[in-house]
């Protein structure tokens, strides 16, 4: 495979063309994240596995996702069935694909373990078992070192898992290749990624603060700002889901 290298400049079209894509077929791609956060909650409410379920479907979801927004880049309809797209891959695709959410699973958890380190594993039972630490532990600061800890180790497994799913969905390489390969491309063009993420951060945080301020500065009450808030947090969601495969189709040859 030819691994491309893209200017920095190359992230900020990743974004904007997320919201090109959510516009165009706004209700499709509701729907869509719409079925797959009720599954996600279905998923979590199995005995002993709840938690582990929903880290096992992300891999599926995200080919599902850039299934979608490829969809609507050509034109064409989709439904959220569009979702199972990886499991609809010529074998053994679709079985290379599960076994890459088992390999996502198990990493998420080794970063979990890492943070258990500093907290004695209160975030590792919060996010996989639900179960809630105690006062003293959530007023503390390990905990919140902890979530510091898990969110820098995540970075690099982000990496090799951003294009793994497509690599194996419709490129048909092995898991491990998959990760490496996705590893290399990202690390290749690290300066669009980081435009790309520098805007999405700034996005997320920046916009409830304007809707705040424009609240604030017209004396409206805290039902208006809910009624603003939620359908942009909705939207802003929406793009940055479609986005993701504004990346792939950038980087990867025929996708």
């Amino acid at each position: 495979m030819l691994l491309r290298t893209v200017p920095a400049r190359e992230g900020l079209l990743w974004m904007r063309q997320g919201f090109v894509w959510l516009l165009r077929q706004p209700w499709r791609a509701l729907a869509l994240v719409g079925v797959y956060v009720l599954g996600v909650a279905l998923l979590s409410l199995v005995p002993v596995l709840g938690g582990v379920l929903p880290l096992f479907v992300v891999q599926l979801a995200t080919t599902g996702f850039m299934a979608a927004s490829r969809a609507i880049d050509r034109g064409q309809p989709f439904s959220p069935m569009l979702l199972f797209d990886g499991l609809r891959a010529p074998s053994p695709r679709p079985r290379q694909l599960l076994l890459l959410g088992l390999l996502y699973v198990g990493a998420v958890t080794a970063v979990l373990l890492l943070a258990s380190l500093i907290d004695g594993g209160a975030l590792l039972r919060l996010l996989l078992f639900g179960q809630i630490p105690a006062a003293q532990v959530r007023d503390g600061a390990l905990l919140r070192q902890a979530a510091l800890v898990a969110s820098v180790a995540y970075i690099p497994l982000s990496a090799a898992f951003w294009l793994a799913p497509v690599l194996v969905s419709w490129h048909g390489m092995g898991p491990w290749q998959a990760l490496f390969t996705s590893s290399v491309i990202v690390l290749r063009n690290l300066p669009a990624f980081i435009v790309y993420a520098t805007q999405w951060f700034a996005l997320f945080i920046g916009a409830p603060l304007l809707l705040g301020l424009l609240a604030t500065a017209v004396g409206a009450n805290s039902t208006v700002l809910t009624l603003l808030g939620v359908p942009a947090a909705i939207a802003m969601m929406l793009a940055f889901i479609l986005s993701f495969y504004a990346s792939a189709r950038s980087l990867l040859p025929e996708s």
